[in-house]
């Protein structure tokens, strides 16, 4: 075996251990339950709220972190929504990953 193809082994090797050791051990069965039961509490948070239209926010939660992504109509949507995804018990952190949608058609039966 030549030194390249055994550098190139354990530089391989190396990076698995590390991806390995860098995903943690996997979640208990409650552990799962109570990170659905916060993004289901701040999913029907945002459902609530009757000036935000919610249906294209993705919310998913882990371990007090919630990530918000897909897409709002407006601009002060994205700060609305982050705000309260915040308020909701159980998060601690918001992670606003949503995107504004353009070129929508506001109060299209279409677009919403």
């Amino acid at each position: 075996m030549n030194t390249r193809t055994g550098r190139a082994g354990l530089v391989v090797a190396f990076l698995a251990a590390v991806a390995a050791c860098a995903s943690g051990p996997p979640k208990t069965a409650a552990q799962r339950l109570a990170d659905q039961a916060t993004a289901d509490r701040v999913e029907l948070a945002l459902a609530a709220d009757e000036d935000l239209y919610s249906r294209h926010i993705i919310v998913r939660a882990d371990e007090g972190v919630v990530r918000l992504s897909g897409f709002v109509w407006d601009p002060p949507d994205l700060v609305t929504a982050e705000r309260i995804a915040g308020s909701v018990q159980g998060v601690a952190k918001v992670v606003n990953a949503l995107e504004l949608q353009r070129n929508g058609v506001d109060n299209s039966a279409v677009s919403r």
